[in-house]
């Protein structure tokens, strides 16, 4: 079966994993989150995508991005990032070869309620991945939102915006918000939807943009459905 091209669209929130290779752990310095960050700004101001949320991990790189301009942005985004990182780090560590390990992964997230679940998950997945708690680690985008950290490069979703007027009362609103934890059910619905390549929306959404049916979360499995029994 042919492989389906990436789907992406304009002002919608996509959730985006590139995966390391297995030989390395993406872990950075201090001095690497500082390459990291001037390439996020370099490369969102260049193909105008909006970065909402981050979390950098050992094995992957997880992002909220939202083209602004073309859909082909998104891929564009991903592509000149992976590039330039992958240079730098090479450049660096004394090594060769790509540092990435195949496709990089993506699903749109619509609605609200969606768009809140991905970013609280995706910044507690250090704690969940048991590599450090999740409101101590500085690689994320868990200390904007929570005010310990400006990181320049972000545009919060607005979603972030209505939790207050002001920057303090958005930023406490935000910490209780986290302090509540992440949603279990939400999260299997996002690796489910983030390994298909499927997007995480409403039905009436994805009619209305006549999104293809292969790319859509069937109702049920394949098959017959079992006969229950009672016993």
């Amino acid at each position: 079966m042919a492989r389906l091209s990436r789907l992406s669209m304009l002002n919608q929130i996509h959730y985006v994993r590139l995966y390391g290779s297995n030989e390395l752990s993406l872990m950075p310095q201090l001095e690497d989150l500082d390459v990291i960050f001037g390439l996020f700004s370099k490369v969102s101001l260049i193909y105008q995508v909006d970065i909402s949320g981050y979390v950098i991990l050992p094995e992957h790189i997880n992002l909220l991005l939202s083209p602004r301009r073309s859909t082909e942005d998104l891929s564009k985004f991903v592509q000149s990032f992976s590039r330039l990182y992958s240079r730098y780090f090479n450049d660096t560590y004394s090594r060769t070869g790509t540092i990435w390990h195949g496709r990089f992964r993506s699903s749109i997230i619509q609605g609200n309620e969606r768009r809140t679940d991905a970013l609280l998950y995706m910044e507690w997945l250090p704690e969940l991945l048991k590599i450090q708690d999740a409101e101590t680690y500085p690689w994320s985008s868990y200390f904007h939102h929570a005010g310990l950290r400006n990181d320049y490069f972000m545009n919060p979703a607005k979603e972030y915006w209505n939790l207050g007027n002001t920057p303090f009362e958005r930023q406490k609103h935000y910490r209780e918000i986290f302090q509540m934890g992440y949603s279990q059910k939400s999260s299997k619905e996002i690796e489910k939807h983030l390994k298909m390549g499927w997007p995480w929306a409403d039905r009436s959404f994805l009619i209305e943009n006549h999104i293809a049916p292969e790319r859509i979360s069937p109702l049920r499995g394949r098959g017959r459905p079992k006969n229950s029994k009672n016993h």
